[in-house]
């Protein structure tokens, strides 16, 4: 994968925006009976989908803000071919698939989502591409960032993995709530 960081960032704000509008047109109308329903007998419904979002999310934050807060800004990293680590590059494959996969416990949604579940993810996903705007003066490859669903011995991303395998994630889901509420 050849690609400047700039190249990422674009590609992956576009994507996550436009992943983000599709759940908010999706779940918007949808009261919270319809949110907590489950058409696939052994599936999550759309609640569950967002909590699990939500946990994966919020599990991230805190670690990217003590690495920017820690990190040296690089005016150059933007115009830097950017790649993935190993790790980045077997996460990011897995969860771009079309197989089903089942979630690490760190990010299991629980049985019932938190009350305002859409307004929460809705207001995450912003913040997330917030975050990630933020962080582009920073160099991607650089800094290093661990996944919550590994053991802390395990090796570490790169932060333009860790960006990647959040947009892959968030489409794929964006995929499962459009599934799940054609069947609504």
């Amino acid at each position: 994968m050849q690609i400047t960081q700039n190249e990422l960032h674009k590609e992956l704000r576009a994507e996550a925006i436009a992943s983000r509008e599709k759940i908010t047109h999706l779940t918007r109308a949808l009261d919270s009976a319809k949110l907590n329903e489950h058409p696939e007998p052994n599936g999550w419904s759309i609640g569950q989908v967002l909590e699990h979002l939500l946990v994966a999310d919020e599990s991230y934050k805190a670690p990217l803000a003590e690495l920017l807060g820690k990190a040296r800004h690089d005016a150059a990293a933007i115009s830097r071919n950017w790649k993935p680590s190993l790790l980045g590059r077997l996460i990011a494959g897995g969860v771009s698939g079309s197989k089903p996969l089942r979630a690490p416990k760190v990010f299991d949604p629980g049985p019932t989502p938190r009350s305002g579940v859409v307004e929460s993810f809705l207001s995450h996903e912003t913040g997330f591409v917030r975050a990630m705007d933020n962080a582009v003066s920073h160099d991607w490859r650089a800094l290093k960032i661990g996944s919550p669903a590994l053991p802390k011995w395990a090796p570490k991303m790169n932060l333009g993995d860790g960006f990647r395998i959040h947009v892959l994630h968030l489409t794929r889901h964006s995929r499962q709530i459009e599934r799940v509420a054609g069947k609504l």
